[in-house]
């Protein structure tokens, strides 16, 4: 039995309580709830349904996926997502006789330059062989989840039979997303993973997902 995650946040005189488990293999889905004052705030399920699915398929790699998870809740709760008011805008406390670009180019060098990014995937869908599939990718500032905005993004295809293919190529937009269009090719056999890799800044961040055999 894979153990799940329970941490207690405190932000601006709240306590929210996350709680994140494992549904099993036969329901593969990480939850994260976030629950205030005894009722749930919001709910967070992500899929691993390829990885249920493939023959590499580890508890421990669930394990990484629950905590990567665990962790992304609890920076968007510490950068105000679920505030009554929303998340506070850029700049609201700060006072100085710096120029606007002088105030965003230190915040970057500290956000970005200093820090880790952080790759997500809106749905962990199940990549199969010759498929099209459309893929919403959001690149985020580790530490506090901020969105990374024109973040390089790759997509790449790796297999046991021919050198990487590049099948994407994109920069993120103002909210840290970007929409990944791409096509599968047939494997012919071989084994394969699709490489999803973004650059901000000389910080970089990947997944890696296995591409399934078609069914038919």
């Amino acid at each position: 039995m894979i153990t799940g995650f329970n941490t207690d946040v405190p932000h601006e005189g709240k306590v929210y309580h996350v709680q994140t488990e494992d549904k099993g293999r036969d329901n593969p889905v990480v939850e994260s709830l976030v629950y205030a004052g005894g009722e749930i705030v919001t709910t967070r399920r992500s899929s691993y349904a390829e990885l249920a699915e493939s023959p590499g398929y580890s508890e421990s790699e669930v394990q990484r996926r629950m905590e990567a998870q665990h962790q992304a809740v609890i920076r968007e709760i510490l950068s105000g997502r679920y505030d009554p008011d929303g998340p506070k805008p850029f700049g609201y406390n700060i006072v100085t006789n710096r120029s606007l670009d002088e105030v965003v180019h230190d915040f970057l060098t500290k956000e970005i330059g200093l820090e880790r990014i952080h790759l997500e995937m809106e749905e962990h869908a199940a990549l199969r062989e010759s498929t099209a599939p459309v893929l919403r990718l959001r690149v985020v500032a580790e530490a506090s989840d901020r969105p990374v905005a024109g973040a390089r993004v790759l997509v790449k295809l790796i297999s046991t039979r021919e050198k990487p293919r590049e099948l994407f190529r994109g920069e993120t937009g103002p909210d840290g997303c970007v929409e990944a269009s791409f096509e599968i090719p047939r494997l012919e056999g071989s084994n394969a993973a699709v490489l999803f890799q973004a650059e901000a800044a000389g910080n970089n961040a990947e997944l890696k997902r296995l591409v399934l055999r078609s069914e038919i």
